[in-house]
């Protein structure tokens, strides 16, 4: 069996196909040009990785590229600032429309995930990215999956087009609050960027509109159906968590939008929160839960339970605290109670939930192990469950107790990172 080719490996062959002024691959070798000889030296912000995409139906695999890691903006917290040390490489639009057909015809993935630093206007960054946009889909017919992350300070025809032509799109929000953004992205404002974001918006929703009223898809020109995506950088600011996921809850109540990320803050060599401490990866951990719990659970974003200083507990995940904090909600009895409050039981995900309600119409539950055929996590839901007015568990939670909390970190030693694991989620 032949041996598997290592992403290195591929990336190589990639980046020389950047070099090529043709189509496929070079005849003879050439060097590349002083702007991506160093593309590999740039650490992880090499602007090629390749991740999975993982939704509702079959996962797919993304070329993920940077199309530059060169950046005009100066944010304290950035492995890309302007001021700090480090090689630069860009890509231009066709050679990036190379790389990515090249690695699409080698059956290395089937998507595009494109994302940028700034290195000058908006408008001009923007531009390059509509070109990548209309080769892919005019030039050569690609109707597969593009995500694309926009650049605030767009103009609203430009962000129109973009949104247009591909299938997501996303907007790095950074922080909650215009305030602390500026504190340590002095040349960025959150009101910018939210103009932006409600330009792709208003493109996303009138497509998702039309595809509900029967137009058929056009997988050349998708509109953002996939909806838009957000990102906040965790613990950069001091905004709280309660915070944080007022801003994502508000947004989403405009419609357009499939999901926000979070991305714990990670303080990165020669930038000016170098000394700054990291936050914990549960914190980042918990938002994610808290908000598949507004997106998914049908909880109420008031229903979030935080802790006095507004961030969610870390030694408990949401959905346990909420119902710790309402005894009064349970036991929920499996042979009768509703989906919509199943799934408010610990250890009852969506899935399970629905197969409590389908089995019991035509079998009987007998106990636990039933339950556990169903995917319920039995010993993290069973003190919340009844049976025919029997509890299933008589402890209705149990807590190993440590010798300090999980966001103490304590003994934890000081790490400092060349760039962040999330900085182009």
């Amino acid at each position: 069996m032949p041996r598997e080719m290592q992403l290195t490996e591929k990336l190589e062959i990639l980046m020389s196909l950047a070099a090529e002024d043709r189509e496929g691959p070079p005849e003879t070798a050439r060097p590349l040009p002083p702007r991506l000889r160093y593309a590999a030296d740039a650490g992880a912000l090499r602007p090629l990785n390749i991740r999975v995409l993982r939704g509702s139906g079959r996962p797919i695999k993304l070329l993920r590229i940077l199309m530059t890691n060169a950046c005009a903006l100066n944010c304290h917290y950035c492995p890309m600032r302007r001021d700090r040390a480090m090689r630069r490489t860009l890509l231009k639009p066709e050679e990036l429309v190379r790389i990515f057909l090249g690695a699409l015809r080698r059956g290395w993935c089937e998507g595009l995930f494109i994302t940028t630093g700034i290195p000058a206007r908006p408008e001009k960054v923007t531009d390059d990215l509509i070109a990548v946009l209309e080769m892919l889909r005019v030039r050569h017919q690609f109707a597969g999956y593009i995500h694309v992350k926009l650049v605030p300070g767009a103009e609203q025809a430009q962000v129109e087009r973009i949104t247009a032509l591909a299938t997501r799109v996303s907007v790095n929000l950074e922080a909650a609050c215009g305030d602390t953004l500026e504190r340590v992205a002095p040349e960025k404002q959150l009101a910018t960027t939210l103009v932006t974001l409600e330009r792709a918006r208003q493109v996303v929703v009138a497509n998702r509109a039309e595809e509900r009223a029967g137009r058929p898809r056009d997988g050349r020109q998708p509109g953002g159906v996939a909806g838009m995506t957000m990102q906040f950088v965790v613990g950069a600011t001091p905004d709280s968590d309660r915070t944080i996921m007022g801003r994502v809850t508000s947004l989403y109540a405009g419609g357009g939008i499939h999901h926000a990320h979070f991305s714990a803050f990670r303080p990165i060599r020669d930038t000016p929160m170098e000394g700054a401490p990291a936050a914990p990866v549960l914190r980042e951990h918990r938002l994610y839960q808290a908000d598949w719990l507004v997106r998914t659970y049908g909880f109420a974003p008031n229903e979030v339970v935080y802790e006095d200083n507004g961030n969610l507990p870390l030694a408990v995940d949401p959905k346990a605290a909420w119902a710790l904090a309402h005894p009064e909600s349970f036991p929920v009895d499996v042979s009768s109670a509703s989906y919509e409050h199943l799934i408010r039981v610990p250890g009852v995900g969506p899935r399970s939930a629905r197969r409590i309600v389908d089995e019991r119409r035509r079998s009987v539950i007998r106990g636990l192990s039933d339950l556990r055929q169903f995917g319920v996590v039995t010993n993290r839901a069973g003190g919340f469950l009844s049976l025919r007015g029997r509890r299933l568990q008589p402890v209705r939670w149990t807590q190993q107790l440590a010798l300090w909390r999980p966001e103490d970190e304590v003994g934890a030693r000081h790490e400092v990172y060349d760039f962040s694991p999330g900085t182009f989620r």
